[in-house]
């Protein structure tokens, strides 16, 4: 850290200004980084918001299936008793015809069951219906938000990508008006730590990186202004 003790306050602020460059420089880099994040948990929401659209539409096509089961069991179960009576009248023997009887009885309380059945799932359907025309609003709703957020984000890289261009070139100028030992000290201290690397000490004596309270001793060069010092935790520049 030799370059440092050398420093002098024109080389202090003119770092100060290139790390509030630098710092805006790593904001934009991050925001760009996060997009394709942002971009990937979006698709897999609106997926989601798909599948439990589906998964509505299948229920309703799964209740609808078996009203027509039950439908199609009361109709055998008709013509089962139809077939029965049937033979009730055309019988002599008492025997079968007090079967065909027992029968008709059976299958017409099985019948009242499948078609309380019937209600009870008729019911079912208004209800899986209703739910199944929200969720496929929602996916309507989440498809048109989902596109307006994907196109804000192109909007966005795009204007970021120019302005990092921008902060780039005009970082570049700066740097190079800063002293070569100063310079390389701050670059250095920046891809270890990233920055900010120069930080202000708050009126309690607590380093503005790490937070922690520095020396007395280092309190009062920060207060004097005429040296470079370092905090003991962090090892970022105070001033």
């Amino acid at each position: 850290m030799l370059g440092w003790q050398a420093m002098n306050h024109a080389d202090l602020d003119q770092l100060l200004i290139l790390q509030e460059k630098d710092v805006r420089i790593s904001k934009l880099r991050k925001d760009l980084a996060s997009l394709p994040e942002q971009r990937t948990r979006l698709l897999k929401q609106m997926e989601a918001i798909k599948q439990k659209a589906l998964a509505a539409k299948q229920e309703v096509a799964g209740i609808e299936k078996s009203i027509r089961d039950v439908e199609a069991a009361v109709e055998t179960k008709r013509s089962y008793i139809g077939k029965m009576k049937t033979l009730q009248s055309n019988t002599r023997k008492n025997e079968e015809y007090q079967r065909c009887i027992q029968e008709v009885e059976k299958t017409e309380a099985a019948i009242d069951a499948l078609e309380t059945s019937e209600l009870e799932l008729m019911e079912r359907l208004e209800a899986a219906k209703t739910d199944m025309e929200r969720k496929i609003r929602r996916v309507h709703d989440a498809q048109r938000e989902l596109e307006e957020t994907l196109a804000r984000f192109d909007r966005t890289a795009e204007t970021d990508k120019e302005l990092l261009n921008q902060l780039n070139a005009e970082r570049a100028d700066l740097a190079a008006a800063v002293p070569e030992d100063s310079l390389g000290e701050y670059e250095r201290m920046t891809r270890s730590k990233g920055v900010p690397v120069i930080v202000p000490m708050d009126e309690k004596g607590h380093c503005g990186g790490c937070h922690m309270v520095i020396t007395d001793n280092a309190r009062m060069k920060v207060l004097g202004g005429h040296e470079t010092v370092y905090c003991d935790s962090c090892h970022r520049i105070l001033y």
